[in-house]
């Protein structure tokens, strides 16, 4: 059985299977997270996933989706946007945001959260930099296990506010070994089941 944080920011996320790099993000809180969930393992056309930490859920289907529309404001080591609208999105940033990371064919790998100057250091450097809310510094996913993401573009979400990255993970995505941090399905009777029968090296 699942158990959402209930004194924390739990992200929500939607996505149609049939289209890559295309999500609806919603920060929830415990009450409206657990609706959300019994919600979707209700209708059969969803599959829903949670994430290492059980702060974030994601929900797939077939089915029409509330699209988050993105702008590419990054990619292969070049900023695409002019300074001035660069500048504008930066100031727009909240105090803290989620920052969504999917491999180059769209398989969703961790949920994370960052800063402005999180943003700021992967536009500079091309690799996935976050903040850790736990160890209250910035953090370079990999930095110790050596499991980079070499980012390949950067979105941003301006309503909600939130990052995308698309990257070339090397290795596992999640501290536990797996590949991604959502390696976890809900089944409609509660039950969890893995989505990988390996971690990374086995």
């Amino acid at each position: 059985m699942i158990s959402p944080p209930k004194n924390a920011n739990i992200v929500l996320l939607e996505k149609n299977r049939s289209e890559s790099f295309s999500y609806h993000l919603e920060i929830s809180d415990y009450d409206n997270t657990i609706l959300w969930l019994n919600r979707h393992k209700a209708d059969p056309d969803y599959q829903l996933y949670v994430d290492c930490d059980d702060d974030c859920f994601l929900a797939t289907t077939d089915l029409s989706i509330t699209k988050d529309e993105y702008v590419s404001i990054w990619k292969e080591g070049k900023v695409l946007v002019s300074d001035s609208e660069l500048g504008r999105l930066l100031t727009l940033a909240p105090e803290l945001f989620p920052f969504l990371a999917v491999d180059e064919s769209g398989q969703e790998l961790m949920l994370a959260w960052g800063k402005r100057t999180s943003l700021e250091q992967a536009l500079q450097t091309g690799i996935g930099t976050y903040f850790s809310r736990s160890r209250n510094k910035p953090w370079v996913k990999g930095e110790e296990s050596g499991h980079l993401q070499n980012l390949k573009e950067i979105y941003i979400s301006e309503n909600p506010y939130y990052i995308m990255y698309r990257t070339n993970q090397k290795g596992a995505a999640c501290h536990t070994g797996y590949y991604s941090c959502f390696f976890r399905q809900i089944e409609q009777d509660d039950q969890v089941k893995l989505v990988y029968n390996n971690k990374v090296g086995e």
